[in-house]
């Protein structure tokens, strides 16, 4: 409480200067600046995103929910300041309102679109609405790069938002079926891993863009039938496990990756964890 209680007042002292990219950071915060040099201080993000929200600056924290909830450990992702802030209907809103970044802009569209996947999955008119879905989160895209094309450029979070809405428009594509969508699949699966291996080489030790590189590689390999794309594949996946071993989405990940790469010893390796993990036992 003591240190949230310091961060907000560190905000309200120095909020007239705005950092360029990252919206609400002012240039002499203590926390900026600490986060600067040590990006991978996830709890220390965590506290300025509540922080943020304590002081009404609902833009600046839907940010840093997106930088956690993308970038850091799974843990992140699943907590307060993870996914279901991003995708509350009455934080967004307000993140809009006060969207000024490009960043934010950008992460406010990635979740529409998966909004906007989810509800036409929902309501059991995929076919019929596919053509509609896959039009507008195309147009969510464009608006997302356009709104980097300013500060957001060379920023993680609005690199992983473009890769997000990426896979998003791939599978509109995927229920919209047919040869021409097909085509137009590995271009855009192409954009997404660009992204991601962006901002996995500027955060080398965060797993989230890890994690996302092996499901568009994974996807690419599919298209491609080249086992070049499921070796890189699996890769990033067992990169992004070596950075977060909780996560316990990534060793079924890699299981089915081995499975479809034909490497069956290897597959059977993760399938042991799988199942020593479903059982309540510790890995060995």
């Amino acid at each position: 409480m003591r240190r949230a209680a310091l961060l907000v007042l560190s905000l309200a002292l120095l909020a007239p200067a705005q950092s360029q990219g990252q919206p609400g950071l002012s240039r002499g915060s203590s926390v900026e600046r600490h986060l600067q040099r040590n990006p991978y201080d996830y709890a220390a993000r965590r506290d300025l995103a509540a922080a943020y929200r304590q002081a009404r600056d609902y833009s600046s924290a839907y940010y840093h929910a997106a930088w956690l909830t993308w970038l850091a450990s799974r843990q992140y992702a699943d907590s307060e300041f993870g996914t279901s802030f991003l995708t509350n209907r009455g934080v967004r809103d307000r993140a809009a309102t006060g969207a000024g970044s490009g960043p934010v802009r950008a992460a406010i569209a990635a979740i529409d679109a998966k909004r906007l996947l989810r509800s036409t999955c929902l309501n059991g008119a995929i076919v019929q609405q596919a053509p509609r879905l896959r039009g507008e989160i195309a147009h969510l895209l464009a608006r997302a790069e356009e709104a980097q094309a300013g500060s957001g450029k060379n920023n993680p979070v609005a690199r992983m938002a473009t890769a997000h809405l990426a896979l998003a428009l791939d599978d509109a594509l995927c229920f919209q079926g047919g040869a021409e969508a097909h085509r137009q699949r590995l271009p855009i699966l192409r954009k997404a891993a660009s992204c991601a291996a962006a901002a996995a080489a500027w955060l080398p030790e965060c797993p989230g863009p890890h994690r996302l590189l092996a499901v568009t590689r994974a996807r690419m390999a599919e298209i491609e039938r080249d086992s070049h794309f499921w070796d890189l594949s699996i890769a990033a996946g067992e990169r992004a496990y070596a950075l977060d071993p909780d996560d316990t989405e990534l060793p079924e990940l890699l299981w089915m990756l081995h499975l479809r790469a034909g490497h069956w010893e290897e597959a059977k390796g993760w399938q042991a964890r799988v199942e020593t993990a479903a059982a309540g036992c510790p890995p060995d």
